[in-house]
């Protein structure tokens, strides 16, 4: 990242230079976790001179509280992006028990460290989704209606680039038609293939190269996993051969047209002192829409995975709902209620709740949007 575009009010910015981390952490006294995307050095805290950068942060106020979150964070956010033309990028969302501020931590193309604090993760949520998200359309049809297997996306995304790549070869040979017909061998050929290539400007690769610990997942192709896609309009079969249908022409000819990248991320929290995976997700950006995808563990340690289409405002109220839950986890606090403060004494009834005007959805006190649709309160 080399810019701060569309930063929001309340948000801080500094910049240090590699060498400044082994000063932050001999100033601010914190030893680190292995949460930090950041290890002490103390040969090289001890050979060099901190930058001016440094000496401006020691002077913030706020230089304790980056110090608590950049080396010794509660939970991890750990993004990757990349896929299509979009260049590889890595940087942290990092949070401390107190939930209010984020440390965003970036490195810009002159190995710089950039931090960026925000004042809450509303505030972080609300700038991260207008660099790096769609505004999308609303309506998107559902593609997959259930929790299901990863093999039925992965058969799902592998049908999307092999009409891509049908398509683009039409282009090569100065053929008018695509070729939508395949052997089921050649499927499974060509979706090993893909896997194997680790080739980012392909759907099925990127979110396996890019979302965090995703490739430890178990993968064991069945016959019914075609069956399932057949059955989500992806693909007809018969016999052995395999046609692609209209599911795989729309979403395939989507990404041809307008896919701008995608993002996966992990969020990660130390418990008796390991490290502990809590939520792996990855969102692939399209012009009409933001195809979210969210994966879980099975009872049989199989993972499985929810999509979900979303609006750049749907996807701030889904993002808010998984913070909250996460934030669950690392305080051990019970669910916040959607009940209003009691009336001040002399008042014989509460103040009605707040309502969203678009869902009807009711806001908790105190809240910028709608955890349901993501509109603005």
């Amino acid at each position: 990242m080399d810019n701060n575009q569309n930063l929001l009010d309340g948000t801080e910015v500094f910049k240090l230079a590699p060498m400044d981390i082994d000063h932050l952490f001999r100033v601010s006294g914190r030893n680190g976790n292995s949460l930090s995307p950041f290890r002490y050095n103390p040969e090289q805290a001890s050979s060099s001179t901190p930058s001016e950068s440094f000496k401006a942060l020691t002077q913030s106020p706020k230089f304790q509280q980056i110090g608590r979150r950049l080396l010794e964070p509660d939970l991890r956010i750990e993004f990757h992006n990349g896929g299509g033309v979009v260049a590889d990028d890595k940087y942290f969302a990092l949070l401390s028990t107190n939930y209010k501020s984020v440390l965003a931590q970036f490195i810009n193309s002159e190995g710089d460290i950039l931090l960026l604090l925000f004042p809450d993760w509303e505030t972080f949520l609300k700038w991260w989704i207008g660099v790096y998200a769609s505004k999308g359309m609303g309506g998107y049809q559902t593609v997959f209606p259930n929790v299901m297997g990863i093999e039925v996306l992965v058969c799902a995304l592998n049908c999307i680039d092999i009409y891509r790549r049908s398509y683009m070869e039409s282009m090569l040979d100065y053929r008018a038609g695509v070729n939508l017909s395949l052997t089921t061998q050649d499927f499974v050929s060509l979706l090993k293939r893909s896997l194997a290539s680790k080739d980012k400007r392909w759907l099925l690769p990127t979110m396996f190269e890019i979302t965090p610990g995703l490739k430890n997942s178990s993968i064991a192709l069945k016959p019914e996993h075609i069956q399932q896609v057949k059955e989500l309009g992806f693909v007809t079969s018969h016999e052995e051969a395999l046609t692609l249908d209209e599911r795989s022409k729309i979403i395939g000819t989507e990404f041809i047209t307008s896919w701008m990248g995608s993002i996966g991320w992990q969020a990660t929290v130390l418990t008796n002192g390991e490290e502990r995976s809590l939520a792996k997700l990855f969102m692939a950006i399209t012009s009409f829409t933001n195809h979210l995808v969210s994966f879980e563990t099975g009872a049989n340690g199989d993972t499985r995975f929810r999509h979900q289409a979303c609006t750049g405002p749907e996807l701030i109220g889904k993002m808010s709902m998984w913070m909250e839950e996460l934030q669950k986890v690392i305080t051990n606090t019970a669910p916040r209620t959607n009940t209003v403060a009691p009336a001040e004494s002399g008042n014989n009834s509460a103040p009605k709740a707040e309502v969203c005007k678009q869902c009807g959805t009711e806001i908790r006190p105190g809240k910028k949007f709608c955890n349901n649709c993501g509109k603005a309160v």
